[in-house]
């Protein structure tokens, strides 16, 4: 097996870095992202990150990070923030701050031939709409009824890289440097980290079946959904009425009304995902 940095190289950078990453890059033609996600997905925090160019084209990389080291979450300004040895939760003023914070400390050497690879650790994660009112003071915030956060990140140190191009994976763990003077401990146990990841993803898993998929649009439409949404027909249309008035009158130039529909599932969320990347 070949990993980077050899030892000498990674000495070197933590002296000045608290962050050091090593690496394998395997060759690829037979492991897809989502086999992968199916064999190191524990039900926890794993992200998968995949795209399409132009609506045809498959993007160049597909990224899986899992397993992060800290996980930041905020509703309101309520702060949770998660770690393998604790739970801390406090109220800040701006949670974005506290994100801020914490992504600052966290600076990755630069090592020899991943300059150009386009991410290889660090915080993932979204910010719901209503984060604007970290910074601007706003009126009627709407209920809370799904009891989701406003803000939630994780930081991870494993990430999966593949090149749809080349057809290989770059298998990446950030080693966290605590204590310089035992530094071929600390690599001796990134390597395992390393390792034990490479086999993990290199070792299949059931439960990942085949389905029947219909790409005849004309098929599904003939089996429309039952949906229940949030809001009444009646009220969507008085409120966009009132919106065209606001806009008259120059109060706004821009607005979006939404409705939250809903329908019974009993397929397993994942298997949902497979099925919409490739109608999508």
């Amino acid at each position: 097996m070949t990993h980077s940095p050899d030892f000498s190289t990674f000495e070197s950078l933590a002296r000045d870095h608290q962050w050091v990453p090593l690496c394998r890059r395997l060759l690829c033609d037979s492991l897809t992202p989502v086999s992968a996600f199916h064999r190191l997905d524990t039900g926890g925090s794993a992200c998968l990150f995949e795209s399409v160019i132009g609506g045809e084209k498959v993007g160049r990389y597909s990224f899986l990070a899992v397993d992060p080291f800290l996980e930041l979450s905020a509703r309101r300004q309520e702060v949770t923030i998660r770690t393998a040895e604790a739970v801390e939760q406090f109220t800040s003023e701006d949670p974005l701050n506290e994100l801020r914070d914490r992504i600052a400390k966290v600076r990755v050497a630069p090592v020899p031939g991943l300059e150009n690879e386009p991410f290889i650790g660090g915080a993932i994660g979204y910010g719901a709409y209503d984060i604007v009112r970290y910074t601007e003071r706003l009126p009627n915030a709407p209920e809370d009824d799904r009891n989701l956060p406003d803000l939630a990140f994780g930081f991870y140190d494993s990430v999966l890289v593949f090149d749809n191009v080349t057809k290989t994976l770059l298998v990446i763990v950030l080693v966290q440097i605590d204590s310089p003077s035992d530094l071929r401990a600390t690599y001796a146990a990134g390597l395992t980290r390393l390792n034990e990841l490479v086999e993990k993803v290199g070792t299949p898993r059931d439960g990942l079946d085949l389905h029947d998929i219909s790409l005849d649009r004309r098929a599904v439409a003939a089996r429309p959904l039952s949906y229940t949404s949030n809001f009444a027909q009646e009220d969507f249309e008085a409120a966009v009425r009132k919106c065209v008035e606001y806009i008259r009158a120059g109060d706004i130039f821009q607005v979006v009304i939404s409705q939250r529909l809903r329908i019974p599932v009993s397929s397993d969320p994942f298997d949902i995902y497979r099925t919409l990347r490739v109608v999508n």
